[in-house]
């Protein structure tokens, strides 16, 4: 009984402990096993890795080739309706002229004959102020009104001139009637006719003192009708459509003969004076083209202009020893203000070349400059080109292009983003 009793408990424990052990080793990952059967077959492993990256391969060559397919077969196709919407240019291809350029730089100014100085032609007091600096005016609009002691003087006289002419008429018609009756002689008619022709001379000398003041011929109609009840009222009015860009006339301001109360500058069209150094002298020339380009205008983007040398002066400057080529540039939209510092490109010699074609038809896909050719009606392909020779609006193609061939000539990046947008649409069909 003793022996059994203390074999129990250490039977439980050896149990207890082989239970655990088992437990152990049966849950731990097969290392060794997975370890020694890499060292032992390196070679098959080898193997099975590089068949994988050929299969790899062989799917990726199988894909670009699809991929290139697609690219072949995508047509850029556009309808006449199409070309029109998105202006695209078409033009033949032919021989042309690239021009050798001269760089110059310049600055734009007001043309001076389209530059106005507004002086009041009598002293006076401003009263009002219609404009004010940076407005646009157009031509006859009021730009104030000044009251004028000057003004009321020479109107009283038109007045006063006016109604003795009136009075001399009358008497001369009454003493050309005596005379013809007889009742009076023939002294009396001509003393009277004397006076008629005096007063018509004072009423013509004071309605020209008007005219030259600023008056109208309806202005001055309406002083002989009463009309006028302010013989004092000036009007300052502007001479030209333009753009004010100086004002001296404040309200209550006494403004002189001599006072230049506005400046008004018609823009419509500037002057840009081109400095030429004495080195570029022999080549410039009156009438030779020049692109005039800046980007400091009412937009981010470069501001060009095409125009040619109107006149080049005939002495240097002292300080400077250059000259000034004047060009004059058409500015509706107002790009070109008078002080931009601009840099023109002035054409002063030309090669001919077999095929040129514009800047704007060159386009860059994939780091490879091609043109978008037409084959049939409505249908594109961008054809790879090489290019020579080029100035700052032609390019000459010396390879890609034929005599005759039609391609985009304006607005080619349109093609372009058709193009890359059906590449992008097949790359994601895989």
């Amino acid at each position: 009984m003793k022996q059994l009793i203390n074999f129990k408990p250490v039977n439980q424990i050896t149990v207890l402990f082989l239970f655990v052990f088992v437990l152990f080793f049966s849950i731990q990952p097969p290392v060794l096993a997975v370890d020694n059967h890499k060292h032992e077959h390196p070679e098959e492993d080898n193997h099975q890795y590089e068949e994988h990256e050929e299969h790899e391969e062989h799917e990726e060559h199988e894909e670009h080739e699809e991929h290139e397919e697609h690219e072949e077969q995508a047509e850029l196709n556009f309808s006449n309706v199409e070309l029109e919407e998105f202006s695209i240019k078409l033009t033949q291809a032919s021989s042309g002229v690239i021009n050798k350029t001269l760089d110059l730089t310049g600055e734009v100014i007001v043309a001076p004959e389209r530059l106005y100085h507004m002086i009041p032609r009598v002293a006076g007091v401003v009263r009002q102020v219609y404009k004010h600096l940076g407005d646009q005016v157009k031509t006859g609009d009021l730009l104030a009104t000044l009251s004028s002691r000057d003004l009321a003087d020479a109107k009283a006289q038109y007045v006063a001139a006016e109604s003795l002419l009136h009075l001399a008429n009358a008497n001369l018609k009454r003493e050309r009637n005596l005379y013809k009756s007889k009742v009076t002689a023939k002294r009396h008619y001509l003393a009277a006719r004397q006076v008629q022709a005096e007063m018509s001379i004072n009423r013509k000398a004071a309605q020209q003192r008007l005219m030259a003041i600023g008056l109208t011929k309806k202005a001055i109609a309406s002083i002989d009708s009463d009309n006028d009840k302010d013989l004092t009222s000036y009007e300052l009015r502007s001479p030209s459509d333009g753009v004010i860009i100086e004002k001296h006339a404040a309200l209550g301001e006494v403004l002189e003969t001599d006072t230049r109360s506005f400046t008004i500058a018609d823009l419509s069209k500037v002057w840009v004076n081109l400095t030429v150094y004495q080195k570029d002298l022999p080549f410039i020339q009156t009438d030779q083209p020049v692109m005039i380009r800046t980007r400091f205008g009412l937009t981010d983007k470069e501001t060009t202009s095409f125009s040619k040398i109107s006149w080049l002066s005939p002495v240097l400057d002292e300080t400077t020893r250059s000259a000034t080529a004047r060009v004059v540039i058409g500015n509706a939209n107002g790009h070109w203000r008078p002080g931009l510092f601009v840099s023109g490109k002035v054409s002063i010699a030309q090669t001919k070349a077999e095929i040129v074609i514009p800047l704007s038809a060159l386009q860059t896909i994939e780091g490879q400059t091609i043109v978008f050719v037409q084959h049939e009606q409505g249908k594109f392909e961008p054809q790879k080109v090489q290019t020579g020779r080029r100035d700052h609006q032609q390019v000459e193609i010396s390879q890609g292009l034929t005599t005759g061939q039609t391609y985009v000539s304006d607005n080619a990046f349109v093609l372009k983003a058709q193009s890359q947008k059906s590449s992008f649409g097949h790359g994601h069909s895989h």
